[in-house]
């Protein structure tokens, strides 16, 4: 008989910001009417937020959180948020030239042999030797239009009604406003304080009891989630957890990020892009008013001067003008355990590996919705060790295989600098990865690769997006797809399905709006 089966009334968030509103949403949206919720957060500094991107999860939080949200064009309008249709990658492979990478852009195949998840349109083009840009969401990307079809200004949203995902682009500060806003109209579910943290305290098992703010107030919770970013205020101090460090894996561990203004008559960006320098990257990622722009580099190969000024020349060739806000550092890894005691953490408090794909706010969702899903209930069985140690193996290995993701991204051939010769050493890919790249010089990647994952690929990591990241790198042997697709009698199936799928997509995108267009429209 467990003697912490501990009934949740109340569930306290530490921490506001993205993470800690957007927990407080699903919290609000996916518990029972009389579990209670207070958020604890000091009132943030208003100031140009951080350019941010996100993946379709919180395309979901923000359109089906029914009782907190559900508003999307209130929220575009309010938040000058766009949306992001996916990535373009420039420089990665080789200086001067591109490709895309379209969020969610699946195709099953129809024919069923060997599998309706064998991804023969993408095998096909690996075949032909053919960029990745012929698809409907990478013509969107190419054309700069969005999903919707427009008949005298009224929008009918395709992404809704054909499948067609999107994400968002994020001004952070304006999001995190406009996500504590309407959770703090919650007022039957949700309690707001306005304080800072100072400490905790916990009874003789460890479990906390309350947080203690400035001023020596007291919160008490029987549930509390951590989403204090870096400043980490509870899961590392509640009991012992080990860092496990990403920095082997992934050189780049700074950034410094600025913004400009967008030009009344420039075309608003419908994708993120991710464009490689001499020291890592620089993303640049559009609101309706302006790009939020950052350079992600190693410390160990230059400096922040000198950082400073590549990126700096790099942007006057563009006639832009780099101000920048401030200089970030960061530690790229994950803690080992994800949920202590009565402890949970999501987003900055329990991991980070680096920008690039909008990893940060998709796994923040994630954590969050697999614990309501599959671990909360009224009453928690905190002292059952079994259920912690099966959600932080979950989250340990989602984690650890995004991390492998990302370390896919810098296996090129630039050898220019340093830092391209040494992100690209076979050292940097785990045991996984290293399988994963075998694997593949004799077959082309199947679902299967990641479903026998522990888990089962959850946090939805898979296929698709390995594939366009290969496609665009060039990892992949044509002579291999093409002995596929003929082992497999495919070859004229894609030829035909890229056929009809050109024909459709040429009569259907001059029926679609621009960007600018849409967001006038708002």
């Amino acid at each position: 008989r467990f003697r912490y089966i501990m009934k949740v009334k109340n569930t306290v968030i530490v921490g506001g910001g993205t993470a800690g509103w957007a927990t407080a949403h699903h919290f609000i949206n996916n518990t029972s009417p009389d579990t209670k919720i207070t958020v604890v957060a000091a009132k943030e500094i208003p100031i140009i937020g951080v350019g941010e991107s996100t993946t379709g999860r919180f395309n979901d939080l923000i359109r089906n959180s029914k009782i907190s949200l559900g508003d999307e064009k209130e929220f575009l309008k309010e938040t000058e948020s766009t949306f992001k249709i996916g990535i373009k990658h420039t420089d990665w492979h080789t200086v001067g030239k591109s490709f895309y990478s379209p969020l969610g852009d699946n195709y099953y195949n129809h024919l069923t042999y060997p599998s309706k998840h064998y991804d023969m349109y993408r095998v096909w083009h690996i075949a032909k030797g053919k960029e990745y840009i012929s698809t409907f969401q990478a013509r969107l990307m190419a054309e700069n239009k969005l999903h919707f079809l427009n008949d005298k200004n009224v929008y009918t949203d395709m992404g809704k009604e054909d499948g067609h995902p999107v994400a968002y682009h994020l001004d952070t500060y304006k999001v995190g406003q406009y996500l504590k806003r309407k959770a703090i109209n919650c007022k039957s579910k949700l309690k707001y304080i306005d304080g800072k943290v100072e400490g905790f305290a916990q009874n003789k098992d460890g479990f906390v009891k309350h947080i203690i703010l400035k001023g020596n107030k007291k919160v008490k919770g029987d549930l509390f989630v951590d989403c204090t970013g870096f400043a980490r205020v509870l899961i590392d101090k509640v009991e012992k957890n080990k860092w496990v460090s990403y920095q082997n894996d992934l050189l780049v561990d700074s950034a410094l990020n600025f913004n400009y203004e967008r030009k009344e008559d420039e075309p608003i960006r419908n994708y993120t892009h991710a464009w490689a320098q001499k020291y890592g990257w620089c993303w640049e990622i559009p609101t309706q008013t302006r790009m939020g722009c950052g350079y992600v580099f190693s410390s160990k190969h230059t400096n922040f001067d000198k950082a400073y000024d590549e990126i700096s020349k790099v942007m006057k060739k563009q006639g832009k003008k780099v101000n920048v806000q401030r200089e970030i550092k960061f530690k790229a890894g994950r803690y080992e355990k994800f949920w202590v005691k009565n402890v949970l953490s999501t987003g900055l408090s329990s991991a980070f590996i680096e920008p690039l794909e909008a990893t940060s706010i998709h796994a923040t969702i994630i954590q969050v919705t697999h614990f309501l899903e599959h671990y909360f209930k009224k009453h928690m069985p905190f002292e059952a060790n079994v259920l912690q140690d099966q959600y932080n193996s979950e989250m340990t290995q989602m984690w650890d295989n995004i991390r492998d993701f990302i370390v896919y991204h810098y296996v090129s051939p630039r050898k220019d600098t340093k830092f391209w010769i040494e992100a690209s050493k076979e050292e940097r890919r785990s045991p996984r990865l290293k399988r994963l790249m075998n694997i593949w010089k004799y077959r082309m990647p199947r679902e299967v690769d990641y479903v026998n994952d522990v888990g089962n690929n959850f946090y939805h990591m898979g296929n698709t997006l390995w594939y366009q990241i290969a496609m665009g790198m060039k990892l992949f042997d044509p002579k291999l797809a093409q002995q596929e697709l003929d082992d497999y009698n495919l070859m004229n199936s894609c030829n035909n399905f890229y056929d009809q799928a050109t024909k459709y997509i040429n009569e259907i995108l001059p029926k679609m709006p621009t960007t600018n267009n849409y967001y006038e429209s708002l």
